[in-house]
């Protein structure tokens, strides 16, 4: 027995500690395929994605996008299809706050990217949904937007690839992938629900795209779809009775419109006009998205960002939550040195054309990428400090300027200029 005993207590802790010693080598290589690597950072998507601003792509404003912001921080190289100026379409400029603000076009016209001859790795292209970035190829003609982003320089080679191609052919490290916003985003333009992606359609396209990406071996981020009722591009009924001075009881009879609808920026010289002339009738439906087409518009991107997050599961994706950002900063505002940002137009988070982000909200989204870069693949990124961009940022107007409520909304004219990129 005395042997016997000897002998488990000299073999017991030897064992243990191999098993221990097993368990840390396991755990060490387990830590290091889960780090992600940044060397060749890929990103797939739309506007949102590309740093488009202003209602324009634009170089001096594809730098301040969220994609590129997250590369900066770790001193990643990310190539940029930079876009000469005035940009595509030309850029809104703010000549005036007012209120009401002046806002203009910059003249002139662009000669397109600044180097056609660099292969971007920002892949992304406004108003580009899922099914497009699978299949969508540049053609010669250089008609689109789409051309002039992924048909240079390859299709001076004779290449022409989709995004989800362009980007299983760059040998990615880590892609950021944020598709589907204009599978509801088409909605703001028509203000009729009917125009929103099935969503049988959005899952294969969706399944196809990140199960394709995930082959490469890159680590994936993906971000799902905000509420695109909370983007100022919309002025709810409330809003439209605080823009007149009257009550909304007063104006709603008038302009057809109630508690928990929205109007198009289309919508804003008809309701001049019928607040002059009552006789003109109610607001045609096409410029309305009604109370009960709200909860159909929300149901959808709900079940969006279902596939969306059950596919970051299924590929090991990290899953930044935008629309919970977004809900968030619509309901609460964003404090940063001392100054509360809106989501209300020119309150700070939306740039001119009412959809897309100023260069602070890119960076309230690049640090929302970039925290779980760090949560899910040990980036270790650190954040972008979003008070230094706000300092300097144009769009973020001071507490002296006056509420945003006060200065005005999207104009009639960014509204044509958007549809007409869309139409391309």
């Amino acid at each position: 027995m005395t042997n016997l005993n000897a002998a488990t207590r000299f073999h017991f802790p030897i064992a243990r500690i191999g098993a221990l010693t097993l368990l840390a080598t396991l755990s060490a290589v387990g830590f290091a395929q889960k780090q992600a690597d940044l060397s060749r950072l890929v990103v797939v998507g739309d506007s949102l994605s590309a740093g488009f601003q202003n209602g324009s792509l634009f170089d001096v404003q594809q730098t301040h996008g969220y994609a590129s912001l997250v590369a900066n921080q770790p001193g990643t190289l990310l190539p940029l299809p930079l876009i000469a100026a005035p940009g595509t379409p030309n850029v809104l400029t703010l000549v005036s706050v007012g209120p009401p603000p002046v806002i203009v076009r910059a003249p002139g016209t662009s000669t397109g990217r600044n180097n056609p001859l660099e292969q971007p790795m920002n892949l992304a292209v406004p108003l580009q949904n899922v099914q497009d970035a699978l299949t969508k190829r540049p053609t010669p003609a250089f008609t689109t937007i789409t051309d002039v982003i992924l048909g240079l320089p390859g299709l001076l080679s004779g290449i022409s690839r989709s995004q989800v191609e362009w980007a299983e052919n760059l040998a990615p490290t880590t892609i950021l992938v944020w598709i589907g916003n204009n599978d509801a985003l088409s909605v703001v333009f028509d203000a009729d629900p009917s125009v929103l992606t099935p969503v049988a359609l959005f899952q294969a396209a969706y399944e196809d795209v990140t199960t394709r990406l995930a082959a490469t071996g890159a680590k994936l981020v993906v971000a799902n779809i905000p509420d695109v009722t909370a983007v100022p591009f919309w002025v709810s009924a409330e809003n439209v009775a605080a823009l007149t001075g009257y009550p909304l009881s007063a104006v709603g009879p008038i302009l057809g419109i109630g508690p928990g609808d929205f109007v198009t920026a289309d919508a804003l010289p008809l309701i001049l006009a019928r607040l002059e002339n009552p006789a003109l009738g109610p607001l045609p439906a096409d410029v309305v998205l009604d109370a009960a087409e709200v909860v159909i518009v929300r149901a959808r991107i709900d079940a969006f960002n279902e596939i969306i997050a059950t596919q970051a599961r299924a590929t090991g994706a990290a899953l930044v939550d935008i629309h919970g950002l977004l809900t968030q900063i619509q309901t609460k505002g964003y404090v940063t040195g001392g100054q509360r940002l809106t989501t209300d137009f020119l309150g700070g988070i939306f740039s001119l054309d009412g959809i897309h982000p100023t260069n602070t909200g890119y960076a309230i989204i690049a640090n929302a990428f970039i925290k779980e870069l760090n949560q899910s693949f040990a980036a270790g990124i650190p954040p972008v400090v979003v008070e230094q961009i706000k300092k300097i940022d144009p769009l973020v107007l001071s507490d002296d300027d006056g509420p945003a409520s006060a200065l005005g909304h999207v104009s009639a004219d960014t509204v044509r200029a958007l549809r007409s990129l869309m139409l391309q």
